[in-house]
């Protein structure tokens, strides 16, 4: 999906889903919230993706998804940082290993901002431009 939903579009798409789930009366209520919460997703952010809970990508799929070369999720799969099944040639990441990485990398992201954060105070130097030529 290229970009977030437009509100307009965002509403008719819930009221026909509130209509729809109005007249069937089977539907369980884990259903109904998991089609309002995905709307809601689709509607707020251009860069959400859907899988189904069971689905495996392979390492270009994976590394589209990361903003990345295969390359790099080679090596990860590699260094045992990201989990794969290994075929004869392929490699298949499932999408929950790669939920995952992208929590455990974005944790790590804030961590080290945070120190770097907590590095800094009044009497920090400035920064200074080094003439290199």
């Amino acid at each position: 999906m290229a970009e977030a939903l437009a509100q307009e579009t965002a509403q008719t798409l819930r009221a026909a889903l509130d209509e729809a789930l109005r007249s069937a009366t089977n539907v369980p209520t884990r259903a109904r919230e998991a089609l309002e919460r995905l709307l809601v997703v689709l509607e707020s952010h251009n860069d959400a993706v859907v899988f189904p809970a069971d689905a495996t990508l392979s390492t270009q799929e994976a590394a589209a998804l990361l903003g990345v070369s295969r390359m790099t999720v080679v090596r990860l799969i590699d260094r045992g940082t990201l989990a794969a099944e290994r075929g004869a040639v392929h490699r298949r990441i499932a999408v929950s290993e790669l939920a995952r990485y992208q929590r455990d990398s974005a944790r790590r992201r804030r961590s080290a901002m945070a120190a770097l954060a907590d590095d800094l105070d009044e009497n920090a130097p400035p920064d200074e431009v080094i003439s290199t030529r």
